[in-house]
């Protein structure tokens, strides 16, 4: 009966760890990681199983690696078209700022065969990202920038016939590093609605994630053929396992925190599917098999953890006591693998976070226990979008608004906006990029074109100007009279059954970390090397470990997650 007992804590202990007001939290966005679910993994994986082709159509490079290559993706006989322009860029041009206007490589990924017109367009266009003209036929946008460095390093030691230290490799994780990758109809191209509709990239960020992995690929390729045109009878092509710890790096910035807030119901659906994947395993008795694998999972994430590069002084403190936790949540699990316990429920075992390890060690418990049961998140995995649209009921009164408001808004009506360092910052659109970007209310010019962004603030106002009026009143008649609250009760309304839709902090406080968003998402795309640049933009990288087009298969599809240096031998 006491073990009874113990578990149904337990089990209570992780529905509230999972409970909306514990997880969409700043602090608990910016300990997500990676896992199953994550549209990099569930991409490869559909690339695999449902049998993609891809290959080169186009290889126009000269002697430096500047021209043209053109890969085609054949998807149940629908042809698929990722163009790569490669292009001399001086160093005074190269930024990682949005406000760059040339690259070294531009890329499009198109819905369709491209003949030589098409081509001539992209051509003309493409190199010119958002200054370019695109239809509905382009899917995706992008463009990369060399790391310099490690990108001369490798072509160096290629075309001497030597392989470059993996641990070289390992300082930076790629070749090329993405600035942008649009889609969703950004700067005209295919909205996700028309996508989803007219193609087979049916979930979110599908066509993003192929795009992402073949230009990952073109940056292999990239390097190799200028390595060869340098010295064609000495050079050599990369070992697998150097290649294979190359991702594809990714500087990014504000522009995806809105993201969040835009898309309450999506991000619901993406966290709804990770809470059910562990819904549906934490109860599972645990096998020794499954145990000796989830403990080699751990040590992995771990030896990742010593190995991620980062200079940022937050995330390096973040990680090494990361580093600790994990060795004491480790320590844990061998204790129950030398007994061979066989009467223990994987929530038992989890348990141990909750009160003695960091956020971080948390998720990564969660995340490692996902790949122990495949079947569970790779059916949930292909379910991960939702309709966005939200209605206002006009009929429903006052007093259920106002009770809606204080059942799933507590969180924003604890915060005091009579204090300035709640009310600091606001969030806009630059002119000049029409990318997002952060003001301070009390230093800044800017504060009239303020994004309405701020839930918290919106939801307390509300709530504060309705105690004053008769609650009896219907929704509509209260507009007729205050038609500015139309967004928010819209929003509360359309949100009460999404307890996962809103970030339950407030964003406008001068302690706001933004990247603690963007981390957030980033997880669910599949993004590693998490390498803060300030509290508004960071590197990352994706499909580190990943294997390549030439040596995918069943076993390593989904073997490749917290990838280190050693994994490939």
């Amino acid at each position: 009966m006491k073990k009874v007992i113990i578990h149904y804590i337990y089990l209570y202990m992780l529905q509230q760890s999972m409970n909306s007001s514990e997880i969409m939290t700043l602090d608990k966005m910016d300990s997500r990681y990676p896992s199953r679910l994550s549209f990099s993994r569930s991409m490869l994986r559909r690339l695999l199983f449902d049998n993609w082709k891809i290959s080169k159509s186009k290889f126009d490079l000269d002697d430096k690696g500047y021209g043209t290559v053109v890969y085609e993706i054949n998807i149940n006989n629908n042809i698929y078209s990722l163009v790569c322009f490669s292009q001399h860029l001086d160093s005074a041009d190269r930024s990682d700022r949005v406000i760059a206007e040339k690259w070294d490589t531009a890329y499009s990924l198109i819905n369709g065969k491209l003949n030589d017109n098409e081509l001539n367009r992209l051509r003309k266009n493409v190199p010119l990202q958002e200054s370019g003209r695109n239809s509905p036929k382009e899917l995706i946008l992008s463009r990369a920038n060399k790391s310099v460095r490690l990108f001369e390093y490798v072509v160096n030691c290629l075309s001497n016939g030597k392989q470059p230290d993996i641990n070289e490799i390992n300082k930076v994780g790629y070749l090329l590093r993405t600035t942008a990758v649009y889609g969703s109809g950004k700067f005209g191209l295919s909205d996700f609605a028309n996508t989803k509709a007219v193609t087979e990239f049916n979930q979110p960020f599908r066509a993003e994630m192929l795009a992402v992995y073949i230009i990952r690929e073109f940056s292999v390729e990239l390097v190799e053929h200028v390595a060869k045109k340098q010295n064609p009878s000495k050079a050599i092509a990369l070992a697998n396992n150097i290649k294979q710890h190359l991702g594809i790096g990714n500087s990014t910035g504000l522009g995806m925190a809105p993201f969040i807030i835009k898309h309450p119901k999506l991000i619901n659906k993406w966290m709804k599917q990770y809470t059910q994947s562990l819904d549906n395993i934490v109860n599972k008795n645990v096998e020794i098999e499954k145990l000796n694998t989830y403990f080699e999972l751990l040590e992995k994430a771990l030896l990742y953890l010593k190995e991620v590069t980062t200079f940022d002084e937050y995330q390096i403190t973040k990680n090494s006591k990361t580093v600790e936790d994990l060795k004491k949540y480790i320590s844990h699990i061998k204790k129950f693998q030398k007994k061979r316990v066989t009467d223990l429920k994987w929530i038992d075992l989890i348990n141990f976070t909750f009160n003695k390890c960091n956020y971080d060690t948390q998720e990564i418990a969660k995340v490692q226990l996902l790949e122990l049961y495949p079947e569970i998140s790779e059916e949930l995995a292909e379910d991960m979008s939702d309709v966005e649209e939200m209605g206002i009921n006009e009929s429903q009164t006052l007093k259920k608004v106002n009770a809606i408001i204080e059942k799933d808004y507590q969180w924003a009506l604890k915060v005091d906006f009579s204090n300035k360092n709640n009310d600091y910052l606001f969030w806009y659109i630059s002119a000049a990029k029409l990318e997002p970007r952060l003001g301070e209310r009390y230093n800044e010019e800017g504060s009239d074109l303020e994004q309405h962004l701020g839930i918290a603030k919106m939801v307390q106002k509300l709530h504060a100007l309705i105690q004053e009026e008769n609650l009896d009143l219907s929704v509509a008649e209260y507009l007729a009279l205050n038609p500015e609250f139309r967004g928010i009760i819209r929003r509360i309304q359309s949100l009460e059954q999404y307890p996962f839709a809103e970030v339950q902090d407030n964003i406008l406080s001068k302690k706001t970390i933004p990247i603690n968003m963007l981390r957030f998402k980033l997880s669910f795309f599949g993004a590693n090397r998490y390498d803060p640049k300030s509290d508004r933009w960071l590197r990352v990288s994706f499909f580190s470990g990943a294997p390549f087009l030439s040596n995918l298969n069943a076993k390593n599809v989904d073997s490749w997650g917290f990838a280190t240096m050693s994994s490939y031998n």
